[in-house]
Formats: structure tokens, sequence, C-alpha cells
């Protein structure tokens, strides 16, 4: 019963095991994974899982229809090419643009344009460009910040900052800053207030997905263009003031009604609609032709009050400009695009949240923890490994789903790592102990509690295994029957424990006395079998007179201050002389056995007679 206890407690202690090994592998391994190199190549994958969400239709999330895309493709080149000439086109264009449009009662008007330095020639045509940006308060352009050090970094009006405050302990804002700027034409800094930056953050493989809404320069913050204009939107349907941008400790940004979640670094991680949610594009050849046919006195190509309302992003998809992005979506996706991504996201509250390492370290245990429990419950290998595939493939759903439709980044390579390496450790540990179990199960099962020889069943075990090694190989092996004389009359005067302290420490002589190769079993009661492997009857005759001696010279000790000398008999029986079966050669070694009691006990019992009969017979 005590045995069975113990198996009970190690089986639990064994779980227990598993849960902590469970426990600090996973914090040491994503502790491993923090490491520079390790970090980027682990970074690198998840990204490409976090694409493959991107990737999934998601019928819940669509493009605002309000936000139109003015683009300037390979048509609008060519078509208007008689007009204005091979690109750059004489800026007018754009002036016409804007007329245009605000007489359509426009919302926004965004260049994704940088109107850098004067057209030889033209330069009438570029302040004329200028002041009309400054007649519309919704009219935006693009600037950029880089990091030249061939330049003095020059002044920004005090206009175009922003005062941002940052709460959070978790974001570090130092990978925004720039040291230098592209500034574009001075009269349309001096013209229009509405200047916003357009400097797009790159991943570790080279793919944008992130984007900082502000950007540091001179120890100042300036917007990022989509940014600037979407917060205005805001402020205008909302009617609110914001003078300043608190990062709250959340790491997010509240601007009304709305809230932007930035990752570590300060920046919004872009949440992309899918190539079946495009946005509206019109090639921008068709607002000239419009105004065109207005001034002819025709029908205009776009119907009037179309773009009422309507936010418009001007910008360039033409191949041969290359103003393209590397995206989840396409290597060759359009810079505008990116802008109307952002601002739609900060407008409609479509910006991805990131969990945190401390989040994805907790998600990395639960699973490394349910993983570890598939291994220790299901016995079955195909059914522990078919359970641990379907909770690898319902974590990838979930955390597809959790993107899609609440878009909420969590991890995916480090937990499915950490599921694949539990199961493996946790399967190779779960069967080296099942080994040792196993081990420890056919001791008990083969071996006797009282004096820890082998047991009855064994012996017989062994007999059948030895009598067969000695019909393949034509070899003898010998059988000792031993009993220890007067027990009963020990027990009855020193009593039964006495007995048990006996019965133990003649078992120990007996092992000590023979071949590591050799058997001692306890046949039953105070008697005793030894099976001499490769011994004829002349040696083990020798060898159970020294076991005999050995037993009768020993005193044994019974308890505190008590020794007794004991004495045992023997029967002697050799295969294959005295015998061909395992019951055999019992009854012959008891029969000497029987006769070593009858001849005074202390000794070997010999059948010389009989044994001289039975080689004649043979």
């Amino acid at each position: 019963m005590d045995k069975i206890k113990d198996l009970i407690l190690k089986k639990e202690l064994r779980h227990l095991f598993y849960v902590l090994f469970t426990s600090i592998m996973i914090f040491f391994l994503f502790t491993l994974g923090q490491l520079t190199q390790v970090n980027k190549f682990l970074e690198s994958i998840e990204l490409k899982t976090l694409d493959f969400r991107f990737a999934i239709p998601n019928k819940k999330m669509a493009t605002n229809p309000k936000i139109v895309i003015l683009t300037i493709d390979d048509n609008s080149l060519e078509f208007l090419e008689e007009e204005f000439g091979r690109w750059p086109w004489s800026r007018n264009v754009y002036t016409k643009m804007i007329d245009y449009l605000e007489q359509d009662k426009v919302g926004q008007v965004i260049f994704d344009l940088m109107f850098l330095g004067y057209q030889k020639g033209l330069e009438n045509k570029d302040i004329e460009l200028a002041k009309t940006m400054g007649n519309y308060h919704n009219i935006y352009t693009s600037m950029n910040f880089d990091s030249r050090m061939d330049k003095i970094a020059p002044p920004l009006p005090s206009y175009m900052k922003i005062n941002v405050e940052n709460k959070s302990s978790n974001i570090n804002l130092s990978d925004l800053e720039y040291s230098n700027v592209r500034l574009i034409l001075p009269e349309i800094i001096k013209y229009n207030k509405n200047i916003g930056m357009i400097n797009l953050s790159r991943d570790v493989d080279g793919i944008s997905r992130r984007c900082p809404i502000f950007l540091k320069y001179n120890n100042t913050f300036y917007p990022y263009l989509a940014f600037k204009a979407a917060i205005d939107n805001i402020k205008q349907n909302e009617n609110i003031k914001i003078n300043k941008f608190i990062i709250d400790k959340n790491n997010d940004v509240l601007i009304g009604s709305k809230k932007i979640h930035l990752d570590k670094d300060g920046k919004m991680i872009i949440n992309w609609y899918g190539a079946n949610h495009s946005f509206e594009y019109i090639p921008f050849y068709k607002i000239i032709k419009s105004i065109n046919n207005i001034k002819a006195g025709k029908p205009p190509v776009i119907q009037p009050g179309y773009f009422k309302d309507k936010v418009v992003f001007v910008g360039v998809t033409a191949t041969s400009l290359f103003d393209i992005k590397s995206t989840p979506l396409s290597n060759i996706y359009p810079g505008v695009e990116v802008q109307a991504t952002v601002y739609n996201n900060i407008l409609d509250r479509n910006s991805v949240r990131k969990f945190g390492d401390l989040s994805n370290l907790l998600i990395c245990m639960v699973l490394g923890v349910l993983t570890s429990l598939i291994v220790i419950r299901i016995r079955s290998s195909f059914f522990s490994s078919f359970a641990t595939i379907m909770l690898a493939l319902i974590y990838i759903g979930f955390a597809s789903y959790l993107l899609r439709y609440h878009f909420i980044w969590i991890g995916m390579i480090n937990q499915i790592i950490i599921m694949t390496l539990t199961f493996t450790s946790m399967f190779i540990i779960k069967y080296l102990l099942k080994s040792r179990d196993f081990e420890y199960t056919y001791k008990l099962a083969t071996t006797d509690g009282l004096t820890g020889l082998h047991n009855h069943r064994f012996f017989q075990e062994h007999m059948v295994n030895s009598l067969d090694r000695g019909k393949r190989y034509k070899s003898s092996f010998s059988l000792l029957l031993v009993d220890i004389d007067f027990f009963k009359k020990f027990n009855d005067t020193y009593g039964h424990q006495a007995g048990d302290a006996v019965l133990r420490q003649v078992a120990d002589t007996l092992k000590k006395m023979v071949r590591a190769s050799d058997l001692v079993a306890r046949y039953g009661g105070e008697e005793m079998t030894i099976v001499l492997d490769n011994t004829n009857i002349n040696e083990a005759m020798l060898i159970a007179d020294k076991i005999c001696k050995q037993v009768a010279f020993k005193p044994y000790r019974l308890s505190e201050g008590i020794e007794r000398h004991v004495t045992i008999s023997i029967g002697v029986s050799t295969y294959p002389f005295h015998g061909e079966t395992s019951a055999e050669l019992i009854e012959y070694a008891d029969r000497g056995l029987y006769r070593a009691k009858e001849n005074g006990r202390n000794q070997v019992g010999s059948l010389e007679e009989d044994d001289e009969i039975l080689i004649e017979d043979k």
C-alpha cells in the first residue's frame, strides 16, 4: 500500500515538475529571444505573419468613401504632355486644380508632393500657387526631414510645431528625431499654414508597416502630413481645440473621440485595408479635362458637386516617377495611398494596437502549459501530436481574428516556437520518465519486498530462460535450494521482526557469495534459491559448501545488543544431469535439501547414489 502511495506521489510531483520546467524554459527562451541578432530574426518572421493576417479579407473593414485619390498616373502624363509639356509640369496646373475643387466645395486637399525650388522662368507661377494655397484653409502640402550633415539645419516657423508630452514609460521617442530638413518653396511656407512631414518608417525587412504621427527636429515636434490633416478634420467636426498632444500611460494619444495607439518607438501601426478595399482613384487628367470643358461650354468629365466635403489626396502613381513604397500588401504601393491609409486609420479609429512584451510572454506561458498538459494527459503520441497541432491552429485563427476584426496584434511566431519546443521537450521527458516508471514498476513486480531478492515469479521466468540457453548452447547450470534451519522455532523464540531481520541478512550474505550474473531469489517463507550460470555439479557443490559455512560463521543482529548465529541447509541440482525441466530440477534439489535436514542440518545434502543411477540411465 505504501508503494502505491509512493507511486501516486511521484506522479503528482512529476506533473508539478512539468509545469515548472515549462515555465522556466519559456522564460529562458523569451529572454534569449531578446538578444539582438535572435530578436531581429524572430521579429522578421513575426512581421511576415502579420502580413499574412493583413492579407486575410475583412468584410467589416472598408476604406472611407469620402477619401479620394487624385492620381498623376501614366495616362495623365501622356494626356497632359501636349498642354503642359513633360514632367514636371508648370505649377499653375495645381493652381487650376485647387480653384476647381474649391468651387466644388471640397473638404480637404492634401498634396503628397513636395514643391522643392523654383521652376526656371516660371517663378511667378510658383508664387501664384503659394498664394492660392494661402487663400484656403483646407489645403495641405508636404515636406520631409533627413539627417544630412553637409548643410546647416535651417529653422522652421513656430506655427508648424506642435506640443507633445510623453507620460508613458514604455515609449522612447528618440527614433523620431532628425537633424536636417528639405525646405519647400519659401512662399508656400509663408502663405500656407498646413504643412506636414511625410517621413515613413521601415521595419527590419525594409517594409513599411508603421508611421510616426509626429517627428522631432531641433528639440521641437512637427506633425506627420496625414496626422495633421486628420486632426484638423476631427477638430472641425467635433468643435474642439487641442493645445497639446499627450501620450498617456497606455501609449495612447487621445484626440476628441478618437484614440491613436503608439508602439514602443512612438509610431502608429498602420492597418491595411487589403486589395479588395482600395481607395477610389481619379486620374488627374480628368480634372484638367473638366476645367477645359467648362471653359469651352461643354459638360465636365466629372459631375459637378462630386468632390463636395470629400478629402482629396494628390500624388503620383506613375511607375516612371518612382514614388512607391514596400508595404504588407505590395512591394510597389503608391506613397499617396499610404498617406490616405494613415488618414483613414486615424479618422475611423482603425490603427493597430500591439500587445507588449509582458503580455506576449504570458500568452507564451499559457500556451506552453497547455501544450505540456496535453502531452501529460494524453497517452497516445498520435493524439497528443494532433491535439497540439489543433491548439496551434486555433491560436493562429484567434490571432488572425483579433487583428482583422478588433485591430489587436498579438504575437504568433514566438508562441508557435514555444509550443513546438515545449511539445518536443515534454515528449522526450515524458517517455524518459515513463521508461523509469516502467523499470520501477517492473522492479516492484519482480522483487521481494522484505529481502530485496527477486521473487518466486521472476525465479520461474529465469529458470525458463536458463533452460532455453542450456538447450541452445548445450551448456549446464546449477540450482541451489536454501532453507534456514529451525526458522519457525527462531520466530517463536525471538519474534517475527527478528525473523525478518535474519531473512534480510542471510539474503545479503547469499548475494555477496555469488557472481553478479547469478540469480538469488526468495522461493517462499524461509526458502531461497540460487541459479548458478555455466556451473557443473562439482563446482555447485563447492560453492554451496562455502555459502553454508559462511552463513554459519557470521553472527546476525536481531535487535540492539542481540546477535545470534543461524545455519542453513542446501540442496543442489544441475542441468541436464538432474532434470531437463524446472520442476525436475527443483524436485531434485528439494530431495537434496531434505537429505541435508535428515543428516543434521547446516550442510549440503548429497544424493551420490541417486546421481550414479541417474547418470547410468542417461
